[in-house]
């Protein structure tokens, strides 16, 4: 080194100032992040300067809040723009809390799966029974996924609070949603949420009057959240291929208790519906 080789800090208190160890800093240099200003041609010690100490900061600080190796690439040069790199942090934080909603999600289906191992004696009872036709209000949209029917729901019930309208007043006692997809999807969700109705008005577009025929059904309830209906809904095609029955129309649910009744999911009653012949 030169005769400022005095300003240069080993690796070893190098790590010390940073709080980032020897592997790391290393694993740093092999990915051209945090390369040292000085190597030993002799012996490969690497040195870094004083002035590389706030460079390693930020690295540290990005690491932390969950940033890899291309993110902090990319993020480094922007923090002498305070706008810019405010702006990617800020996105970074909505991809925090997007996955911190999918890990919540992943505990609660965890819990769900935990108490159905405890109540594995608890068998679900499959029936059919014939519904009479029935007269209802509608909403159906194509939605972003299954998750988006709370949505449709808030978007149904501003439609039918029309000023002047008695809409609310002719409606129930029954409230459902039809999925109307031919198979599961992951996203792009043809769902219609409805209810009873027994009025005679003309109902505000796009709400529509429908009316469903007569038809059979098999159909077992759930009790509690709506995590469970993925068991219940294994239940009944496993009841209607053992009946040698025939699905015949598009799924539904009936609330019996539900969100607006009661806030608490333990409470949640729903009958999942399979139109069959």
């Amino acid at each position: 080194m030169s005769n400022t080789e005095q300003y240069f800090l080993g690796i070893g208190d190098f790590s010390r100032f940073t709080l980032l160890s020897v592997r790391m800093l290393r694993h740093y240099d092999e990915r051209g992040l945090l390369v040292p200003d000085y190597v030993d041609p002799a012996n490969g010690y690497r040195f870094y300067s004083p002035g590389q100490l706030k460079v390693a900061g930020r690295i540290r600080v990005l690491r932390d809040v969950g940033c890899g190796i291309t993110q902090i690439t990319e993020l480094l040069p922007l923090f002498f723009d305070a706008d810019a790199v405010r702006a990617k942090l800020e996105e970074h934080g909505h991809s925090l809390e997007v996955a911190a909603q999918k890990i919540a999600d992943q505990q609660a289906l965890l819990s769900t799966i935990l108490n159905q191992i405890k109540e594995s004696d608890m068998s679900i009872t499959v029936e059919t029974r014939t519904l009479p036709a029935l007269t209802m209000v509608a909403l159906r949209e194509t939605v972003a996924d299954y998750h988006s029917e709370g949505e449709l729901w808030a978007q149904f019930s501003e439609q039918l609070k029309t000023p002047g309208s008695q809409w609310m007043s002719h409606l129930g006692p029954r409230f459902g949603a039809t999925f109307y997809d031919s198979d599961y999807r992951e996203s792009d969700i043809d769902m219609a949420v409805w209810a009873e109705y027994s009025g005679d008005q003309t109902p505000p577009a796009p709400v529509t009057l429908v009316t469903a025929q007569e038809q059979q059904v098999a159909y077992a309830t759930l009790y509690g959240s709506y995590e469970g209906t993925a068991a219940v809904c294994e239940a009944i095609g496993t009841w209607i291929a053992a009946q040698g029955l025939t699905p015949t129309g598009p799924m539904f649910n009936l609330y019996i208790i539900g969100p607006s009744q009661d806030p608490n999911p333990d409470n949640w009653v729903t009958e999942i519906n399979y139109p069959v012949a």
